[in-house]
């Protein structure tokens, strides 16, 4: 099932991959304050999607949805405690760049497990790949720890499709929504007047 949604994905994965913001910070021509302003959004998502996680966690039903669960909680509370340092708190969050945590929210109440498996499982590969560039870019420029947590992501993909072939959901939809709000971060980050 994956490697289907994924085949349906494929365009807005592409233009998240290939975004503009990832383009300018490999060729040096990202102003710092675009990071700033990066890790100043992530600092709202990130501790948004700590308790999102914690009640994903919470409905879980099965030993391996806890297992699934705690893992990737366990890696944005260590995200959460880097930006905690490098982030700036004082930032407004810019709506279309934080909407993909307010989803997360939507989803930890409204979604089944499987469901929610999806939306990670489907994001974080594509969210991995831009951190791993973005920290390659600013090695030695700024403070790359939160950068390098989520270059080094990996998603037990067996897991994840054991978890969301035992239920029923809205998975094209969900999938959908979770890369359309991907794609949304990235381009508020440019589009946010300075």
């Amino acid at each position: 099932m994956l490697s289907e949604i994924r085949k349906e994905l494929r365009d807005v994965n592409v233009r998240v991959l290939n975004h503009e913001f990832v383009k300018l910070a490999e060729e040096g021509k990202l102003p710092m304050e675009r990071m700033e302003l990066f890790y100043s959004q992530q600092w709202y998502i990130v501790n948004y999607d700590v308790r999102s996680l914690a009640l994903m966690l919470s409905r879980a039903r099965e030993p391996d949805e806890l297992d699934f669960f705690f893992g990737v909680i366990q890696g944005d509370y260590q995200g959460l405690r880097i930006l905690n340092v490098v982030a700036r708190k004082d930032v407004k969050p810019i709506p279309s760049a934080v909407v993909y945590t307010h989803y997360m929210s939507w989803l930890a109440n409204y979604a089944n497990p499987g469901e929610q498996v999806l939306a990670l499982v489907v994001n974080l590969p594509v969210w991995s790949e831009n951190c791993r560039r973005l920290a390659k870019a600013f090695k030695g420029k700024l403070d790359t720890k939160f950068l390098e947590l989520f270059a080094g992501v990996e998603v037990d993909e067996g897991l994840a499709e054991r978890i969301i072939s035992r239920y029923q959901g809205q998975y094209m939809e969900i999938a959908r929504t979770i890369q359309a709000y991907e794609l949304a971060f990235w381009d508020s980050l440019l589009q946010e007047k300075e």
